[in-house]
């Protein structure tokens, strides 16, 4: 891979994201965040001490892009340029309403491609009670990404804060990513996915959402949580028809996007996917993810657990080959970006020990594309928040899985 100067190249998911920011869409809706609840003492010089540490170890979170001569390129900041913002909120009647509220606007402030992409804030409330909140641009890192950051983050803070010896870095790197990314496009593993998404794309004329659905204002809902009583019932569905529980909120999301078509048993959703296969991949603090149409065919003649059954095998199939670049594909064979709904699933949240303190951390989602569902949760607790200018009724989709 010719480097010339010290600038290294993007990958494809990179690349898309540029290209999608680059025709419209603001840099705050790819901006992603993590907010964590601290309970217990915390040293804030020690644990500053520790992100910049970290930040020093994740050398994909500290890159920058510039264009030039037509080719899009990174480079990396030094450490020295990503601060931490301290916040007392000691005398707040409402501290944690506070972080919240200014993490939101940290979140939605957008952050230039020439950096830095990464920003922290940290919020005293008092002796045992604090927030912290890490913000990113999608294009240096993704949810799994940021996420390894925090847990190393508290890692090194715990380390440093019972005055053990720093263990040595667990993270890949951002050469370590471009090599595997070069190394799949030139092998089989790529030429079959390319063949399987090639035979599988979408028809022209389901790309986009009906041209009746209604566009209202953009932007994000608040979580808003499913009954457990319909949960219940949505868990008993799959273990009678041995499939997960994502398969049976895809299928209501789908078929609610079926009762707006005017016409055709299509229905393609677009599943954002990991892409996290190799090793390699699982110890990046970058981004990795991307995004796979999810092609349906809702037919009038299948019952429900049929089409549960179809929604399963082609979300299995879609994540078999999810490390396609398939917006690359489409755009080369049907032209311009798709508009379609999208059907996330975030990761649940967690907890890690930060030295004598705990902190349990919630990813805030900044997807970046499109308009659709976010679902979140664990168990008898799910929620889903709605994005985008073009958002499903969450109590229209309760009352499909209901009729499911």
């Amino acid at each position: 891979m010719d480097l010339g100067d010290s600038s290294l190249p993007v990958t494809r998911g990179q690349l898309d994201i540029w290209l999608a920011q680059e025709t419209g869409q603001s840099a705050a809706e790819w901006q992603l965040g993590i907010f964590v609840k601290i309970d217990g003492p915390v040293d804030f010089e020690v644990f500053e001490r520790s992100i910049r540490h970290v930040v020093g170890e994740a050398d994909p979170v500290r890159a920058t892009f510039s264009e030039s001569g037509g080719q899009v390129r990174q480079r990396l900041l030094d450490v020295t340029d990503f601060e931490v913002a301290f916040h007392d909120l000691t005398h707040a009647d409402q501290p944690m309403v506070e972080a919240r509220a200014m993490a939101s606007a940290l979140q939605r402030t957008p952050m230039p491609f020439d950096g830095p992409l990464l920003r922290f804030a940290y919020f005293r409330a008092g002796a045992d009670e604090s927030y912290f909140f890490a913000c990113c641009h999608h294009i240096v890192a993704d949810g799994i990404g940021l996420a390894l950051v925090l847990q190393r983050i508290a890692a090194v803070y715990s380390e440093s804060v019972a005055g053990v010896a720093i263990q040595p870095s667990y993270f890949s790197s951002l050469r370590d990513l471009l090599d595997s990314e070069d190394a799949y496009e030139a092998s089989a593993d790529y030429a079959e996915d390319e063949a399987y998404w090639t035979a599988n794309l979408p028809a022209q004329s389901t790309r986009n959402l009906p041209p009746d659905d209604v566009a209202g204002a953009d932007g994000s809902s608040e979580p808003i949580p499913l009954a457990p009583a319909l949960l219940s019932q949505v868990e008993r569905l799959c273990a009678d028809w041995d499939v997960r529980r994502s398969t049976v909120l895809i299928a209501a999301c789908a078929l609610v996007l079926r009762g707006r078509a005017a016409e055709g048993h299509e229905v393609v959703l677009d599943l954002p996917v990991t892409r996290r296969v190799l090793q390699v991949s699982k110890t990046l603090p970058g981004m990795v993810a991307g995004v796979v149409p999810l092609v349906l065919q809702v037919s009038p003649d299948a019952t429900v657990a049929e089409f549960c059954a179809h929604v399963h095998t082609r979300t299995r199939e879609a994540v078999r080959h999810q490390r396609f670049p398939v917006q690359a594909l489409e755009r080369k064979i049907q032209g311009p970006g798709a508009d379609r709904i999208v059907v996330d699933f975030l990761p649940s949240g967690f907890t890690v020990p930060l030295g004598e303190a705990t902190a349990a951390a919630q990813l805030i989602s900044g997807l970046g594309r499109g308009s659709g569902l976010a679902f979140s949760g664990t168990g008898d607790e799910l929620s889903v928040t709605t994005f985008g200018t073009r958002q499903l009724d969450v109590v229209e989709l309760a009352d499909q899985l209901h009729r499911v």
